[in-house]
């Protein structure tokens, strides 16, 4: 009995160690720490590895991340861009009012120097319109005195002398002088022969204003000589002795 005991128990420790044997690879390959375990290292960390491959939630994680950056990015971006438009647009409109003030005082300047000149030549029109009509008076008057004169025969109603007007007469009363006189006629001779030109001078007259002021003129025929000398010569016998040296038709004269 005891025998058999015996060989019982050597069988269980043969089981026992066959089992033993067999479950040892999975000892060391499920306990890394243990110090025969293949997958220990020697003075290594016994933590966990991280696995290399990152699971699915970092994924997303990551490109949720990575969208987020990218759009504050095209934030800075955009704002960027609006600041350099705007301050590119405020740049432009200043200098587009700078040129707008440059040019709306040039237009004031040319529309004044306009203005000046249409003054001006506004002035100018008024003054002919105005000498053309006391012109176009000034002989209807002396057609109307000479009609009078040759409807009426008697004494010739002469006008008074009076000191000359320093600025002298107008063209207008210089024309109706010589209207008066020879009708404006520069080589007329009255009947007798003995006033002669434009302004009827008679030749004593001529030569002697002609010897105060204009010695080349001296001898010559007024009625010869151009009407720019008669006029000057006409010009100096008026500032000298007045319109009273036309007896008749200096009241046309001032």
């Amino acid at each position: 009995m005891l025998e058999t005991n015996t060989g019982i128990e050597r069988w269980r420790i043969v089981v026992v160690a066959l089992a033993t044997i067999a479950a040892l690879p999975l000892f060391l390959f499920e306990n890394p720490n243990s110090t025969a375990s293949l997958t220990g290292v020697a003075g290594a960390d016994t933590r966990a590895v991280a696995p290399s491959a990152s699971s699915p939630a970092q994924t997303d994680s990551y490109s949720i991340e990575s969208q987020i950056d990218n759009d504050k990015i095209y934030t800075l971006l955009n704002r960027s861009e609006d600041w350099h438009t705007a301050r590119a647009s405020s740049m432009t409109a200043t200098r587009l009012r700078g040129v707008a003030v440059k040019h709306e005082e040039e237009a004031i300047d040319i529309a004044r120097s306009v203005s000046e000149k249409e003054f001006i030549e506004q002035e100018k029109r008024l003054k002919i319109i105005f000498e053309e009509e006391e012109r176009k008076r000034l002989f209807d008057e002396e057609d109307m005195r000479r009609q009078a004169v040759l409807d009426n025969p008697g004494p010739t109603t002469t006008i008074v002398a009076t000191e000359p007007d320093p600025k002298g007469p107008k063209k207008y009363q210089w024309e109706a002088l010589k209207y008066c006189e020879s009708t404006g006629n520069y080589q007329a001779v009255s009947p007798t022969g003995n006033y002669r030109g434009a302004y009827q001078f008679s030749v004593e007259t001529w030569n002697w204003i002609a010897g105060l002021y204009y010695e080349n003129l001296v001898g010559v025929d007024p009625a010869a000589a151009r009407p720019q000398d008669q006029d000057r010569m006409a010009e100096s016998l008026y500032l000298l002795r007045g319109r009273g040296q036309w007896p008749v038709c200096g009241r046309y004269l001032p």
